[in-house]
């Protein structure tokens, strides 16, 4: 039956609005005009919260953070609050009706999540500042809820995936081409890209690392586009922009946006040469023994380099990636690193809390270590890395939780791409998992995840892969008892 509102209510919610847009032009209350779109996004949310989740994904590259609203809280405009919409209407439907797919919730990946977020609420109430840390939580419990949990029914038919993945896609174009295009009539200069920029992006690494993510999906779908029934023409123009985002990248002038869209294409060429998983998994052990075992020889050769990362040679500047001596951007990491590893060994198991490092580091920084940008405040960012942050600020199972949600992902992801029988999946699968690995690898450097353009593709795509997984198992049971 259509929904219907009653004639008296639609008259009385028309004098209501024009009542308080009276009262908002007389007292200078302007946000009162906003309570239309607020109702609107609200009936949405109860309505059709499937529309809604497609409508954030097309937002998020154009979201625009607001630094301070009072009382040091901050907000993600306009896609927080529809997000936070969204996760309510969410946790009420999953109370009314139950999870509808049990399967998806005993799916490992799904495990090594609530496990993760279990740690992270446990740390938060043994956390030195609980209240920072309750607040990390809701945030990351907002992403997770609606583009892991909610939106998985949505994930579940392969079309509505790769519409999702086409609003983010299509919006995100329009930024970065944006910034791209200024950016070029700037000559691409190192120091204009910080401003170019904003308002999209306050922080160049962010920008870097969302259009890395993009890269492998962009070139994925241009390159197997026939699997998708794309026409020449669609193909054509994912092809342009991956070659666009390419140059975004290279010009964002973020050394390790550079390394992860360089181990996802070497991925890509592993996968492509289908080499087994055990040979993968074996030759990525032997790797970590060989770097911790000639750690001395390897950082001892580091200490050579001299070249500085504010070089506006190119050349010169990817040089200075390995520049662990003179270079303050590099001996900056090191210094919040050791910061990070001198908190977990303080507080090994619990940790400081989720989201206290950049209030609690200041006195573990050594005066050796310190650089010209060292800082003993809540400025200049996290720990610059994924996995060292949540070492001091859940301890040692917090990065064990986080890490598991890594191999989890992946494990699953390898064996989609060598046996799944629908090739669209196949091809969505590799897609996907190669932009994963470049925010992981990324994660290794720095540390992004409060920001929309990254938390809602990461969740998203991770669920889209635990649904292709489902469904494949689903397609093989049955192709089995026939």
């Amino acid at each position: 039956m259509p929904f219907r509102l009653p004639i008296a209510w639609f008259y009385s919610l028309g004098i209501a609005f024009i009542a308080a847009t009276i009262v908002g032009t007389m007292y200078d209350l302007y946000l009162l005009y906003l309570i239309p779109a607020g109702l609107a996004v609200a009936l949405l949310a109860l309505l059709r919260a499937d529309w809604l989740i497609m409508l954030s994904a097309f937002l998020v590259p154009f979201s625009v953070t607001i630094q301070d609203l009072g009382f040091g809280a901050g907000l993600i405009m306009p896609t927080e609050p529809i997000i936070i919409l969204i996760m309510l209407v969410a946790i009420l439907k999953l109370a009314y009706e139950g999870f509808w797919d049990v399967d998806f919730i005993r799916h490992p990946v799904t495990i090594a999540v609530l496990i993760n977020l279990s740690w992270i609420l446990l740390t938060s109430t043994t956390s030195t500042m609980p209240v920072v840390s309750i607040k990390y939580f809701i945030s990351r419990l907002w992403y997770v809820v609606v583009f892991y949990f909610f939106a998985s029914h949505m994930f579940e038919d392969l079309k509505r995936s790769l519409n999702f993945i086409w609003l983010f896609l299509i919006s995100a174009i329009g930024v970065v081409s944006y910034i791209v295009i200024l950016h070029s009539l700037q000559g691409f200069s190192r120091d204009a890209v910080f401003v170019i920029i904003q308002p999209f992006f306050w922080i160049h690494g962010v920008y870097a690392a969302m259009v890395a993510m993009l890269i492998p999906v962009l070139f994925t779908l241009a390159w197997k586009g026939k699997e998708f029934r794309y026409s020449p023409l669609k193909r054509s123009f994912l092809m342009f922009f991956t070659a666009v985002f390419i140059v975004a990248v290279v010009f964002s002038y973020t050394r390790a946006a550079w390394l992860s869209v360089l181990a996802a294409a070497t991925a890509g060429v592993i996968f492509r040469l289908r080499i087994k998983p055990g040979i993968i998994y074996s030759v990525i052990f032997i790797a970590v023994l060989g770097l911790v075992y000639f750690q001395g020889d390897i950082l001892m050769e580091l200490s050579r380099n001299k070249t500085g990362s504010n070089s506006k040679n190119m050349e010169k500047h990817l040089q200075s990636a390995t520049n662990i001596r003179n270079d303050p951007s590099n001996l900056e990491r090191i210094n919040r690193w050791s910061c990070a590893w001198r908190m977990f060994k303080d507080k090994p198991v619990f940790g400081f809390g989720p989201g206290t490092f950049m209030f609690q580091y200041a006195p573990y920084q050594l005066s050796y270590q310190k650089t010209v940008i060292s800082t003993n405040f809540a400025t200049l960012g996290h720990a610059h890395s994924e996995w060292l942050g949540p070492l001091a600020e859940s301890g040692f199972i917090g990065m064990l939780s986080w890490f598991a949600v890594f191999i989890t992902v992946f494990v699953r992801a390898i064996w989609l791409i060598y046996h799944a029988i629908d090739k669209r999946i196949k091809y969505l699968t590799l897609a996907l998992t190669l932009a994963l690995l470049t925010y992981f690898v990324h994660g290794f450097l720095n540390s992004y995840f409060d920001y929309d353009k990254i938390a809602v593709p990461f969740w998203a795509f991770l669920s889209m892969i635990v649904c292709m997984d489902l469904k494949s198992k689903k397609a093989l049971r049955q192709n089995s008892a026939m």
